[in-house]
């Protein structure tokens, strides 16, 4: 009998759930809004959710291993606490995979939305197969995860991997963590609007517009491409030095800027890290993109933690 599992990707706005095969594939879908639930209230309706879900994976034939959870902000992956969901209020310390536990009847897995990321891109995706991993997600925020040795590492208190709040430097922007020169504050959507001249933030609210008006010739939307990737770039030379992965991942709405940030990210990759380092990683752009979340949180049943 094939194996399946149940992933959950919560997010701020809403929650994203599926059915996926032992190989990576979505089978089946659905997504709820959270706005206006209470916490109860979302934990039924997601309960709800994956019932219907584990009812199709009986008709399909499929032996259901459990439900793994993506989550965002600090998790307790020790005992399945949320310590709190940055952007859902009343989650402060729930227990939510004992809670869990009880109602569905089935194993829980329970980890951050990052680190399911760079579970699924190392099992299913752009890193399948490599056991040293850093996958990043470049969007309004900067979010890490981390495989060494095929195992996901979570420190000691379960928070590593927070690449976006790494200082760069102490006179640098200020970050929404409260500190100043976070590596956020100068590869984030955010320094997109501070790089350009004012005329240009008139027409130029995204990233993605900035994206187009750099194909589009305009000399200052590329100078913040190409200062954006060699910042990064050289971040990830530090990293590269460190941790010596095989494949740096990079996801997220600014890494489908390809070639704008792709190449003098990796030219300043080359040129700063230690050689051996440079020569031995691949940086890589994410493959599986939005459903990723879903796919890496049932990777925590495949691939236990």
């Amino acid at each position: 009998m094939k194996r399946a599992a149940i992933g959950v990707d919560i997010g701020g706005e809403s929650v994203k759930l599926g059915l996926v095969d032992e190989r990576g594939r979505l089978l089946e879908r659905e997504t709820f809004l959270t706005r206006g639930l209470t916490r109860m209230a979302l934990i039924d309706v997601l309960s709800a959710h994956v019932g219907d879900l584990a009812s199709r994976a009986g008709g399909r034939r499929l032996k259901l291993l459990g439900v793994g959870i993506g989550a965002p902000g600090p998790i307790d992956v020790e005992r399945g606490f949320v310590t709190f969901f940055p952007n859902i209020p009343g989650w402060k310390n729930t227990p939510l995979k004992s809670i869990l536990d009880r109602r569905l009847r089935m194993p829980v897995r329970l980890d951050n939305d990052a680190n399911v990321m760079a579970l699924a891109e190392s099992a299913f995706g752009a890193a399948k197969g490599a056991g040293n991993v850093i996958a990043l997600t470049l969007g309004t925020g900067v979010g890490g995860g981390l495989l060494i040795g095929g195992r996901l590492y979570h420190g000691h208190r379960f928070s590593a991997a927070e690449i976006g709040h790494m200082p760069v430097s102490e006179d640098g922007p200020v970050c929404g963590c409260g500190s100043r020169g976070c590596i956020e504050t100068f590869i984030g959507s955010g320094y997109f609007m501070r790089a350009l001249p004012p005329k240009l933030r008139l027409s130029a609210r995204t990233p993605l517009d900035v994206e187009r008006a750099a194909r589009a010739g305009n000399r200052e939307a590329r100078q913040a491409w190409e200062t954006a990737g060699r910042r990064l770039g050289g971040f990830l030379a530090g990293l590269a030095n460190l941790l010596n992965p095989e494949v740096i991942v990079i996801g997220g709405g600014i890494a489908r800027s390809g070639a704008l940030l792709f190449g003098p990210l990796r030219r300043a990759l080359r040129k700063n890290a230690f050689p051996i380092a440079a020569r031995s990683v691949r940086v890589v752009p994410a493959k599986l993109g939005v459903d990723a979340g879903i796919t890496g949180a049932a990777a925590l049943l495949f691939f236990p933690q």
